[in-house]
């Protein structure tokens, strides 16, 4: 409470200020110049008719003699070019404006998307765990393959028996066996007879050996006689 007796009036709230991360409305900005480029246009076409009308009539007056209303033709004829002259220079100003415009905006856009696809990069490197976690990753990923690798021939070894000779003497005697195996071969090529010529399959025709002649039937004579020789001789 104040002490005479008035009570003290508020404060007025302050504006708030304006942020400067907030981006400018191009868009609007686009929009008010192309407006004012049409406005521009609809006013240098009334303008053309202006001029077309101050012509004709400074020939009328030019037919008639007036001379003088002529030339005041003429005057405003110049006066009204010269406004068009200056509508031109502002047109192509806002032209350019506008064609600067929709550059930055399509410049915003762009840097929109770049800092949008640099954040998730920078998010998924992140997850990853950053570069040199990934060169780890990798690190450990070639050394389980050749870890991999040399299981892998260790368990393609061959083993050595228990109680088996040695390596060397087994190839010994193999050589031996395969020394001794080829004197068999050369001998057995050496003793082998010539192979004898293949028989013909038809049977070979022989001549038929003259028949023993018929025996002469013996006399009663003869006979005696043969008996006679064949005791004499034992």
């Amino acid at each position: 409470m104040n002490l005479f007796g008035r009570k003290k009036a508020p404060d007025a709230p302050q504006p708030a200020a304006p942020t400067t991360n907030q981006p400018p409305d191009n868009k609007a900005a686009i929009t008010k110049v192309r407006d004012t480029l049409e406005t521009i246009t609809k006013r240098e076409e009334h303008l053309h008719r202006k001029i077309d009308n101050e012509v004709k009539n400074a020939k009328q007056f030019s037919t008639q003699g007036k001379k003088r209303e002529a030339l005041q033709c003429i005057k405003r004829k110049k006066m009204i070019e010269k406004q068009l002259d200056q509508l031109g220079n502002t047109k192509f100003t806002l032209e350019t404006q506008q064609a600067q415009l929709e550059q930055m905006n399509m410049n915003q856009e762009a840097l929109g998307a770049q800092r949008e696809a640099a954040r998730t990069m920078q998010r998924q490197m992140q997850s990853m765990g950053g570069v040199d976690a990934v060169e780890e990753t990798m690190d450990q990923v070639e050394d389980g393959l050749a870890d991999a690798n040399e299981i892998a021939e260790a368990l393609g070894r061959s083993v050595a028996m228990p109680g088996m000779e040695d390596e060397d003497e087994l190839l010994a005697e193999l050589e031996g066996l395969e020394a001794d195996g080829l004197a068999d071969e050369l001998g057995a090529v050496e003793l082998e007879a010539p192979a004898m010529p293949a028989m013909p399959s038809a049977p070979i025709s022989f001549p038929s050996a003259p028949s023993a002649p018929a025996k002469k039937q013996m006399t009663d004579e003869e006979r005696e006689l043969a008996e006679l020789e064949q005791s004499m001789a034992m």
